[in-house]
């Protein structure tokens, strides 16, 4: 029988039949007692909540996932003594000579702002340990077949999460001042939400404390593509409004944990990924396709919108409730865009190519709402903001977070772009502009990168035009801006077998020179308040679809013997620092945190210290691990002391 629906779609408790009465005259009663309904897949387009936060439920997820690899470690390890030097570039090959000698002298301020970055994902390994749930990505990588360039998977890689004590004593002996990590969202909700998991909360604790001891500034990202796969399950993700409030709900619990000792916040990484990555997912496939949508634009779209409204609801927070003391906004992914020719078309090629990457996420910086271009050209697609969410949105940033890694020539897209904006099945919709990597003349834009990342060329004076084109022309409300990655993916690293062959990155050691020379006379000559670098990627690490192939790593790492070794392009990166403040170590630390500190002192977060936490068992019943409340919850002023070392 067919099921009546409500207007929103739900399905209706079905009603018990008499009988089905098939054709050519036959009749098959209906024995008493059951009822009959009509299922429709395609027709779910609500949710299925998710109460359930035991052990078995924890199980059935990683079965949804399938067989995890485990690594060498099971448990953290404690230091070694780092060496007082490093084996580097030597005396037959220097190392690659500066761009900009005339800036030779110039000085960087103490409060610049320079490390390395990784993600969670990419780096942790122990990807089933200690009570995390898993993530989407756990689920792509194994169960979706060819999805991975090489098939291999995050489960153990460079197995930071047990080494990360190693990892951050390397960076002190190395002179690395700051370290931009990822927490894992899993980790801390295993479901993604309900209970918090009290062995991942201790992990990171853990981490922010040996960054702390070892006077390495912590700037965290929340958020790096590794959506919890339970939310999935239960309504997609980010193609649902619950999302905010769930991101919401751990962003509140991590801030407030850390706050005290994270200068600068990263809500989300990259929210343009929602084009390259989240609308790939496999929604309908290998979980439910909520509200129909199974990738493509309207995923694409519907991702974007709810990832800029969780950042405003995290930001609108932590300034007017929380009262944060660092600075809070989201690292965008972009490059530089030049007009092929002086022609109208090419020239309007260059402002779409912003609009649908930049301009996409620029409310914060404008009036809240997207620009004119993708409303005209998208029309129903694009989610509408309310008056109020465009409030929230505006100004939700404190400074500007840019992921710049190379440059492109832009040009009116093939027939033309009115062609192209009415027919959503044109390539090339809906940017409907041509991109490219090689110069009107045919010669490329710089030397490529690793052939499996085919997007990636060198492009060093890209970045110093890209920093004003930002600054500006894109956003001139921005106060200052901070490159929060930047790197390069050494040709054929991954095929090669030996250190001796692996150590010496020329390629990339180039990249770091050329794009540091001109962030530099960004600043010094051009006038862009550039306040913070950071190089991608403190070592090896999973390249998402490419997998562990592709290396970006300024160290090496064997991951069999799980060893570390910087390649010369740390020290390329360390040299232009080590010129450009000699004094960093003394000034840029001074006055952050000391080892002595009472950690996790949280502010106004009475509410959110009621949380209980758990810690999850995979082989046995809930064990209660006990309260992340401070001894003394009864403090109206929300000041209690939650945690001390």
């Amino acid at each position: 029988m067919a099921v009546n629906q409500t207007a929103a779609g739900n399905q209706t408790n079905p009603q018990p039949t008499a009988s089905v009465t098939v054709p050519a005259g036959f009749t098959f009663a209906n024995p008493s007692g059951y009822s009959t309904a009509s299922f429709n897949l395609s027709a779910a387009t609500t949710y299925l909540p998710n109460t359930d936060f035991s052990n078995e439920m924890l199980n059935f997820l990683w079965d949804q996932v399938g067989p995890i690899e485990t690594g060498p470690v099971s448990t953290t390890v404690s230091p070694t003594p780092e060496p007082s030097a490093f084996p580097r570039p030597g005396l037959f090959h220097p190392q690659v000579p500066s761009y900009a000698s005339n800036l030779s002298s110039v000085q960087l301020p103490s409060n610049f702002l320079w490390g390395v970055a990784s993600s969670a994902y990419q780096v942790e390994g122990a990807a089933k340990d200690e009570g995390k749930g898993p993530s989407i990505w756990d689920l792509l990588t194994h169960r979706v077949p060819g999805v991975i360039a090489d098939n291999s998977t995050g489960d153990t890689v460079a197995e930071h999460y047990y080494l990360y004590k190693q990892d951050i004593a390397r960076l002190r002996a190395l002179g690395v001042p700051s370290f931009s990590p990822s927490i894992s969202w899993a980790r801390i909700f295993p479901f993604g939400k309900g209970p918090v998991n009290a062995e991942g909360v201790a992990h990171y604790d853990s981490v922010i404390q040996t960054m702390v001891d070892n006077d390495i500034i912590p700037v965290v990202t929340l958020f790096h593509w590794d959506t919890p796969l339970a939310l999935f399950n239960e309504y997609g993700a980010w193609s649902d409004e619950q999302i905010v409030e769930d991101f919401f709900n751990y962003a509140k619990f991590i801030i407030s944990r850390y706050d005290d000792y994270v200068p600068v916040w990263f809500t989300i990484n990259e929210p343009q990924y929602c084009n390259w990555q989240y609308s790939y997912y496999p929604a309908g496939q290998y979980y439910p396709a909520y509200h129909n949508i199974t990738g493509g634009l309207e995923a694409r779209f519907t991702c974007g919108h709810y990832t800029l409204l969780a950042h405003a609801r995290v930001a609108d927070w932590y300034h007017n409730v929380f009262r944060g003391k660092g600075r809070i906004s989201f690292k965008n992914s972009g490059n530089y865009f030049e007009a092929n020719s002086t022609a109208p078309g090419d020239q309007t090629a260059v402002q779409r190519s912003y609009d649908f990457a930049l301009g996409w996420f620029g409310g914060p910086w404008t009036d809240g709402d997207y620009p004119q271009s993708l409303k005209d050209t998208l029309g129903s697609i694009l989610p509408n903001f309310t008056d109020e969410e465009k409030e929230m949105i505006r100004g939700s940033c404190d400074f500007y977070a840019i992921d710049g890694y190379t440059a492109y020539f832009a040009a009116e897209i093939d027939g033309g772009l009115e062609n192209c904006t009415s027919n959503s099945s044109y390539p090339g919709y809906p940017e409907c502009a041509s991109t490219f990597s090689t110069a009107p003349n045919g010669f490329p834009v710089g030397p490529a990168g690793d052939p499996d990342v085919p997007w990636l060329y060198d492009t060093p004076i890209g970045i110093r035009r890209f920093l004003q084109t930002i600054t500006t022309q894109l956003f001139p409300s921005v106060p200052d801006i901070v490159v929060s990655e930047f790197g390069f993916a050494e040709p054929f690293e991954g095929q090669l077998s030996t250190t001796n062959q692996i150590l010496w990155d020329l390629r990339r050691a180039d990249y770091y020179q050329g794009f540091l020379d001109n962030i530099l006379a960004s600043r010094v000559e051009d006038g862009v308040n550039v306040t913070g670098v950071f190089g991608w990627a403190i070592f090896d690490n999973f390249e998402w679809f490419e997998g562990n192939s592709v290396k970006f790593g300024m160290q090496y790492v064997n991951y069999t013997s799980l060893e570390r070794l910087p390649k010369a392009s740390m020290f390329q990166f360390l040299d232009f620092f080590r010129q450009a403040f000699p004094s960093i170590h003394s000034s840029l630390r001074r006055g952050l945190v000391t080892p002595q500190t009472t950690l996790f002192s949280c502010k106004n977060c009475s509410p959110l210290i009621l949380l209980s936490s758990h810690t999850f068992s995979l082989h046995g019943g809930l064990k209660i691990g006990g309260s992340l409340t401070a001894s003394n919850s009864s403090s109206a002023a929300g000041n209690a002391t939650m945690r001390r070392f």
